[in-house]
């Protein structure tokens, strides 16, 4: 931040930048944890450690993917600790750095994609965790469906139509989405 400029405006610059990306944040977060009160939580978080560290924010920098990395460590950090309440390992270390991944790779997009974008992701986080990684799986890593059936135990056939089921509601889930966003955002 420019120590000639006047502090109340650095300030004010700031919250707007934290405001704009509070919506984003808390999807991320939400598609991280499954959880809306833990997303809320985390947000609440990471919005207070992005303000103790304004001053160490280069204004020149990519403030997105600041704060989008303080989210993710926020994040982590929270899975851990839920890991050591309930004494057990972390499961997935690579499939939650890779929905962060996925996430995180928002810049350039335009509104309607970062819309959709924020549809997919919130709707994602709305799925049960095996549900969720199921999709992943299928979709992100292109595991095959016999691969699937095999890993669940299930016919191909079985797997099939819990696939179809699970992208008809996360079609209907982000179609919802995007009617609320659009509510809130209309697009030009």
């Amino acid at each position: 931040m420019d120590p000639l400029k006047n502090p109340s405006d650095s300030y004010s610059d700031f919250e707007a930048l934290m405001e704009n990306i509070r919506p984003r944040l808390r999807a991320f977060l939400l598609s991280l944890t499954g959880s809306e009160s833990a997303s809320e939580d985390l947000t609440q978080e990471v919005c207070l450690v992005l303000w103790e560290k304004r001053e160490k924010f280069d204004p020149a920098g990519d403030f997105r993917a600041w704060a989008f990395r303080i989210a993710f460590l926020q994040a982590q950090n929270h899975r851990r600790k839920i890991a050591r309440q309930n004494n057990r390992e972390l499961p997935g270390d690579e499939l939650f750095e890779q929905i962060a991944e996925v996430t995180q790779e928002r810049h350039g997009r335009d509104d309607l994609e970062e819309k959709r974008h924020t549809a997919v992701i919130t709707c994602l986080g709305k799925l049960r965790e095996t549900h969720r990684n199921l999709v992943l799986r299928r979709y992100q890593d292109e595991h095959s469906l016999e691969q699937l059936s095999s890993e669940e135990g299930i016919n191909r056939n079985a797997m099939a139509q819990k696939l179809f089921r699970l992208k008809r509601t996360l079609l209907n889930c982000v179609e919802k989405q995007l009617t609320i966003l659009n509510r809130e955002t209309p697009t030009s």
